[in-house]
């Protein structure tokens, strides 16, 4: 499996690995941020993207003013920028959305380690499965998101998981 800390494995992947690569080292998005241990997330990772998917950074921040201004500093001139603080879980985070080239990102930030996010803990456990199960797996979860369901729930669904798609996926932790 991929070290998903180290987005150097998107080089040698599929296309949409190497757009996303591209796109992520000249406009230059994980660098400025290295102050917050960014990690590229989400479904584009491990291949059940949809259209419309977005590159998901997520970030630890110690002060979230500090975090938010430096967001809006860096990526405010792009089309479509919008920054909010929102409440998971009962734990402050702050979500910055934006376009690039076409391509929506969305950076995430919470005073929680990065690799101790959800976001990012779903991602090894979903890249697990997917390993496990193969490409016929990977399938039906893109056919679910197709009809509206996320990730998460997409994956429980076809396990045959009920709850609450977030916590019980954490359940599988190894």
């Amino acid at each position: 499996m991929h070290d998903f800390t180290d987005i150097s494995y998107l080089q040698n992947g599929p296309a949409i690995h190497r757009q996303v690569y591209d796109l992520l080292t000249r406009h230059q998005l994980l660098s400025p941020l290295h102050a917050f241990s960014p990690v590229f997330a989400g479904s584009i990772p491990i291949l059940v993207h949809t259209a419309g998917s977005d590159i998901d950074i997520i970030c630890c921040f110690d002060h979230q003013e500090i975090f938010m201004s430096t967001v809006k500093q860096l990526f405010q001139h792009y089309p479509d920028f919008v920054i909010r603080e929102i409440m998971i879980r009962e734990k402050p985070a702050v979500v910055a959305n934006f376009t690039i080239e076409g391509q929506p990102v969305e950076v995430f930030g919470q005073a929680i380690p990065t690799r101790q996010q959800m976001a990012y803990r779903h991602l090894l456990i979903e890249a697990a499965i997917l390993q496990q199960r193969g490409d016929d797996f990977r399938q039906q979860v893109i056919a679910l998101k197709e009809k509206g369901h996320n990730t998460e729930a997409a994956f429980c669904e076809l396990l045959g998981i009920t709850g609450d798609p977030f916590l019980e996926l954490l359940q599988l932790e190894s």
